[in-house]
């Protein structure tokens, strides 16, 4: 789930240092997270050469340190070129990794690494609908296919995912894709939209017995580690819940998944929780609070509490988890549920 205000993680931040320093009540401490019978956990930045500034406003540093002098103030969606990786100050406990850019320094946590890509080409040929992820920084969707602002229904962000049924000719001449959700339709541009195949959908490792499968998920270390029998398999950070939104701990089990969903939370009177978050990708309930692993595209602030109660995930890492677990969705499906409790993939948090 979404990130929760600023008010919100100041009044925690003096919980969420002590994270990984904390003994582990069972299973990993830190140190197994890190030692070498698990899979290492993937670097924050690997190699993407452009960012997305996900926070309302950002400064622009001389150095890779808060101390450093502010030379340029950026704002949410501002895309930055970005040449390299650097180890600095860590603002945070759990992230010392900075951006180097034409114009300073950036801290990665909130930045959305970004691939460059060409333009998709439309395509009509869309059979029954097909799943298209989002491969420019941003795009306006609109009720019409047409940017009119009157009929403007949100700004959607790279690396989220939607499924498309319809290509047509807008009124600006332009290509735009019919997005449907469970409850309702909109437009997109069709070439800010790449078509993902059913090849790149299947499922991880079918040959295992589904009940040999099972994830651990160690709040201490924020640490996601998926298992085959005794052998880890996949490990990453993760952002769990904040205190006042804790990931429930337990063991679970994946109840419903989908390739994509919007999600809404908290009052639309109170600007600083409200939520409104479209396409979030590849997503993996595992209660029926709706507490799930998925995709993140709002943050890169992984390996600390940030979320409402949800296991947030970069979008590659949680298509990786949507395609290993069961029950194994089809690629048509909104949404996707186990016939029985013991056919979905275990999920112990603690």
């Amino acid at each position: 789930m979404p990130a929760p205000s600023r008010r919100t993680v100041l009044k925690s931040i003096g919980l969420i240092g002590l994270g990984t320093l904390a003994a582990t009540r069972r299973g990993l401490s830190l140190a197994r997270a890190q030692s070498d019978s698990i899979p290492a956990l993937p670097p924050r930045w690997n190699g993407q050469p452009l960012g997305r500034i996900t926070g309302k406003t950002m400064n622009v540093r001389a150095e890779p340190s808060t101390d450093s002098e502010v030379v340029a103030v950026l704002e949410r969606d501002d895309v930055v070129r970005v040449r390299r990786a650097v180890h600095g100050e860590a603002t945070f406990p759990n992230n010392d990794l900075w951006l180097e850019t034409p114009r300073g320094y950036l801290y990665a946590s909130f930045v959305q690494p970004m691939w460059y890509h060409l333009p998709n080409p439309p395509r009509a040929d869309l059979g029954n609908g097909r799943w298209a992820e989002l491969t420019v920084p941003y795009s306006n969707a609109y009720w019409d296919p047409e940017p009119n602002e009157d009929r403007f229904v949100s700004r959607q962000h790279y690396g989220s995912v939607y499924r498309i049924e319809e290509l047509v000719t807008g009124g600006d001449g332009k290509s735009w894709y019919r997005v449907r959700e469970l409850y309702q339709s909109y437009y997109m541009r069709a070439t800010h939209l790449r078509i993902i195949p059913p090849e790149e959908l299947t499922p991880i490792s079918p040959e295992v017995d589904p009940h040999e499968k099972r994830i651990e998920v160690n709040l201490a270390t924020q640490t996601l580690i998926a298992y085959e029998g005794e052998r880890p398999v996949f490990a990453h950070l993760i952002s769990s819940g904040i205190p006042d939104y804790a990931t429930p701990e337990g063991e679970h089990r994946v109840v419903d998944k989908r390739i994509s969903t919007r999600m809404i939370g908290g009052a639309a009177s109170d600007e600083e929780e409200y939520y409104n978050l479209p396409g979030v990708p590849f997503v993996c309930y595992f209660t029926w609070e709706w507490a799930a692993t998925h995709g993140t595209y709002w943050h890169n602030d992984y390996g600390r509490p940030r979320s409402h109660g949800c296991l947030n995930l970069p979008p590659d890492a949680a298509r990786w988890i949507w395609r290993w677990t069961t029950p194994y969705a089809d690629y048509d499906s909104l949404y996707f549920r186990p016939r029985t409790r013991s056919e979905g993939t275990r999920i112990i948090i603690y």
